[in-house]
């Protein structure tokens, strides 16, 4: 009977594996044949600054600068406060404690978009354009902080199951030899968690680069690079903003369509690179173990 639950069991393992790859490849498929009549016709002008569906000028440039930036605003800003909030519940905490804390996180996780989308307008919008003097707080930096919370509590949740499981041993053996609190931290237990946290940054990155409501009501949605174009204070454009404010005033079939599927088709192909180039860094890494 065990014999035939482990084939069961793997059976299904099995099947579920080829179903997660073939839906993954029926949605690039379909991406890309949707994509077909832009990358025809436009070409490499897709690469361009200008987008004017009116004209057929499709410049996807400053969505990819938009969407780069804002990504990178949020990691900046939630990758060193959910690591460091991960320690204190951890390590630093009751199991009680550890409990509520990782408990509201996870209800912060759970908030919709539009929610976040709404206090981002209400307050941090106005603080951006108090504290900077600007004419509008809808800004890439805005809607950068405004991600940095909507991936905070994923980074914090797990890294903190990354460093709780680390078994008690290491602890008790650097306590031993004399080892301070923090060098226990810096020293033992980040380096054992390192690809756990790499592997919580890299979800968190996903959840960044496919948001779209929360920054679609921060961002500006000017398809524009700043001049100069490290002025984050400037509104502008990512990817799903575009998609979400354009999709459904394209015409199904159209040229204007086909632009707005080529660049969600470049999302998933850079969120594929992103995770093949990860997937091939941990490898190498446990080679050299």
């Amino acid at each position: 009977m065990s014999v035939l639950n482990n084939k069961i069991g793997k059976g299904y393992v099995l099947l579920s594996t080829y179903i997660c790859v073939a839906v993954t490849l029926l949605i690039f498929i379909v991406l890309f044949s949707n994509s077909y009549d832009a990358l025809h016709q436009v070409g490499l002008n897709l690469f361009t600054l200008e987008w004017n569906p009116s004209s057929n000028k499709f410049g996807v440039l400053s969505m990819l600068y938009g969407t780069i930036t804002v990504t990178f605003i949020a990691l900046i800003i939630a990758t060193p406060l959910g690591i460091s909030a991960a320690i204190f519940t951890s390590q630093m905490t009751s199991s009680k404690g550890r409990i509520l804390i990782k408990s509201t996180l996870e209800l912060l996780a759970s908030i919709p978009s539009i929610i976040y989308g709404l206090i981002g307008i209400a307050f941090f919008s106005t603080w951006v354009a108090s504290i900077f003097d600007l004419s509008t707080g809808r800004t890439l930096f805005t809607a950068g902080i405004l991600l940095s919370f909507m991936i905070l509590p994923t980074i914090i949740t797990l890294c903190d199951d990354a460093l709780h499981n680390i078994p008690k041993h290491y602890s008790e053996a650097s306590k031993g030899l004399g080892m301070y609190p923090y060098e226990i931290i810096k020293n033992v237990l980040l380096p054992i968690a390192s690809r756990d946290i790499a592997g919580a940054i890299l979800l968190a990155l996903g959840r960044a680069l496919g948001e779209t409501m929360a920054v679609m009501l921060l961002i500006g949605s000017i398809d524009k690079i700043p001049d100069p174009f490290y002025n984050i204070l400037s509104p502008g454009q990512t990817i799903t903003s575009k998609l979400g404010r354009e999709i459904g005033e394209s015409a199904f079939g159209s040229l204007h369509f086909s632009a707005l599927n080529t660049i969600g088709c470049l999302l998933m192909v850079l969120v594929i690179i992103i995770t093949i180039t990860t997937q091939v860094h941990f490898k190498k890494e446990r080679l050299y173990e």
